[in-house]
Order: structure tokens, then C-alpha cells, then sequence
């Protein structure tokens, strides 16, 4: 009888049956072997009482290892070759490079020492209210100040461009 769905056309009941027959000789051994006999291995009761026997070394090839004719070593090969590759020729020493020696760091302005000077105080007088005797909103009103002034100083130093920039006429666009 045939289950709808079953590729090999067996019942479950068939299926069953053949696997309860391999779970019942599961302890039984195999009828026979499917390896050379001199690789089977004595039961636990032999080895307990039987020596096992000595391993046979496999032959020894004779005769020589090249044939009459075969590779000369005595040749240097390939990889000879290219272990030895530009060996014959003159060291580069004296043409090595040496680079210039770096430009002097740029000398800092009076207009960037005073911008940073202004934020850190200003910073101070903003978080130190006490710090003048002027009380705690006027010190925040110069802090504040101070912050926006030092950042402006900043701002106003940077130059559009830099050395290496053509000097370019600003015509704005053009059509």
C-alpha cells in the first residue's frame, strides 16, 4: 500500500518494520567483511591473550633514485638564476636620497596670540562670575564677549587661498 507522498512507493508500516530489523541486530556482527583480511582486528578476548603481530616495513626500492638519464644537478637551476639576479651590479649607495631639510615654523602674530587669549578669558569670566568685582552678570556679559571677540580676531586673520593659488580677477559670473 502506497502513502500519497512517498517518492519510493514504500508504506510507513514497511519502513518501520525494516527499521526495528536494524535496530535489533545492531549487536550482532557483520556477515562479512568488506575489507582485506589483513586488516581485521582481533576481538577484545584475543587481544587480551594473543600478541599482536609485528609490523612488516614495506620494501625498500632498489636501484638508483634518477634514471641513467636523468636531471644533471650540477647546472644551477631557475630559481638559482633568480636568487643570483642583479648580483654583478653597482650599489646605489652614494646616489641614495636626502631630503631638504623642513622650512622654519611661521613666526605666530600678535592678532592670533590676543584672539586666543580673549576666548580662554573670556571662558574664565564666563564660568568665574566672581572673578571681578563688576557681579555675576556683568562678568558673563564680558566673558561672552571676550569668547566672540578672540573668535572674530580668528576668523579675520584667515586669507582666502594660499601661497600656491593664482591670483585670479573676481569678475563674478560671467555668461
Amino acid at each position: 500500500m502506497s502513502v500519497l507522498g512517498d517518492p519510493d512507493g514504500r508504506s510507513s508500516d514497511s519502513v518501520d518494520a525494516a527499521f526495528a530489523q536494524i535496530v535489533a541486530g545492531y549487536d550482532q556482527p557483520a556477515a562479512e567483511a568488506s575489507w582485506p583480511a589483513s586488516e581485521d582486528l582481533p576481538s577484545a578476548a584475543q587481544a587480551d591473550t594473543e600478541e599482536l603481530p609485528e609490523p612488516v616495513p614495506p620494501p625498500r626500492p632498489s636501484g638508483p633514485v634518477w634514471p641513467a638519464n636523468g636531471p644533471v644537478l650540477n647546472e644551477p637551476s631557475l630559481l638559482d638564476g633568480l636568487d643570483t639576479f642583479g648580483a654583478d651590479l653597482p650599489d646605489d649607495e652614494d646616489d641614495r636620497f636626502v631630503p631638504p631639510p623642513p622650512p622654519p615654523l611661521p613666526r605666530i602674530s600678535a592678532q592670533a596670540v590676543f584672539g586666543v587669549l580673549a576666548i580662554i578669558g573670556g571662558l574664565w569670566l564666563f564660568f568665574d562670575t566672581n572673578l571681578l568685582p563688576i557681579g555675576g552678570q556683568g562678568s558673563m556679559v564680558l566673558g561672552l564677549m571676550g569668547i566672540i571677540g578672540g573668535a572674530v580676531a580668528l576668523i579675520m586673520r584667515l586669507r582666502p587661498g594660499g601661497p600656491d593659488d593664482p591670483d585670479l580677477p573676481d569678475d563674478g559670473a560671467v555668461v
